[in-house]
């Protein structure tokens, strides 16, 4: 028994030891999982560098990448605002892009992220008051209901007042400088010159009158062009109005234009200038190119109820029935 009982003791305090250092060792677990659990939540919700959230007008909600999966083809909804990377968002003039991905309008109701395009009209997005629309489907960016969740869809424009179809950010549209090639601002100021037209709807008369150069009540497709490259610095030398504005369609190309048959193998650029064959000949502004591109205009025949004339208009329009289609694009150069 002498033998046996140290034997027996040693066991004893062995197992205590253990014990003790199990507990240890659960200590540092959980003080670890603590640590890492709060660099994780610090990590999603805490201040990004330059973080762009893009608000509802349903108070209180964002837009938000579903789940944050940042692959093709994800969900797009609106959540609770809680500056976490799903709700990172980069804001151009003509897109709305979450990291490699951007917001495109596949159709009516189905709003997601694809890998970004820098042509594809699915995925241009321009600044309507405080919504946003898709000029390929000419309708507006919107989230029905004020529910985390809320799945994206497109609708009407004719009610940006309602929080559906409301989206603010701190991104600044109206100030936005305009500046690349010759082409690039004279997209950006065509599409500045459509938000402005688009927020001041009551203010019409007076725009139109500096479009189309004291003469309000006209077909105003080309005064639009001159103006817009007048105000991008690059005025027509030879125009018909005090040395700029050129208001008859079929005479812009001579303004120092290269031409480019559209059916050809030429892919239209920003800025480019788009004659179309309609009765009178109409010439729009190339925005985004490509094979598909999306055009700003003066449209007459779409009467503004504010001037009796005409409104802007944006699209991706390249035939119309029983009027005619595409025929040229005018590629502007350092003579133009």
């Amino acid at each position: 028994m002498q033998i046996r009982e140290p034997h027996r003791i040693n066991r004893t305090v062995s197992r205590t030891v253990s014990k003790k250092n199990y507990s240890r060792y659960i200590i540092l677990f959980i003080f670890l999982l603590i640590v890492f659990v709060g660099w994780k939540t610090h990590g999603t919700t805490s201040a990004i560098a330059n973080f762009n959230e893009v608000k509802s007008g349903w108070s209180g909600y964002c837009l938000d990448d579903y789940h944050d999966k940042l692959i093709p083809g994800s969900s797009v909804d609106i959540w609770s605002c809680n500056k976490s990377e799903a709700q990172n968002f980069e804001l151009t003039l003509t897109s709305i892009r979450h990291d490699s991905l951007c917001l495109s309008a596949n159709s009516p109701s189905s709003i997601d992220l694809e890998s970004c395009n820098s042509t594809s009209p699915n995925q241009v997005w321009l600044r309507d008051q405080s919504g946003y629309y898709n000029p390929n489907l000419r309708l507006c960016l919107s989230a029905q209901n004020s529910q985390s969740g809320q799945k994206l869809s497109l609708n009407n424009c004719s009610n940006l007042a309602n929080p559906s179809d409301q989206w603010y950010s701190s991104f600044d549209y109206t100030n936005y400088s305009c500046n690349g090639s010759q082409g690039q601002v004279v997209a950006c100021n065509a599409i500045k010159q459509w938000m402005i037209w688009n927020d001041h709807p009551y203010n019409h008369e007076s725009l139109l009158v500096g479009y189309t150069g004291g003469a309000p009540y006209e077909e105003w497709c080309a005064d639009f062009v001159s103006y817009i490259f007048k105000i991008s610095n690059y005025p027509f030398s030879n125009g018909n109005y005090d040395g700029w504005d050129e208001n008859n369609a079929n005479d812009i190309y001579s303004q120092g234009f290269v031409v480019h048959s559209a059916k050809g193998s030429y892919l239209p650029q920003p800025g480019d200038v788009g004659y179309f064959s309609y009765y009178g000949g109409h010439v729009e502004i190339v925005i985004v190119g490509g094979k598909e591109p999306t055009f700003i205009y003066g449209d007459s025949a779409t009467i503004d109820p504010t001037t009796g004339n005409g409104q802007m208009e944006a699209n991706t329009i390249l035939s119309v029935k029983n009027l005619g289609q595409i025929k040229y694009y005018y590629s502007p150069t350092s003579k133009t």
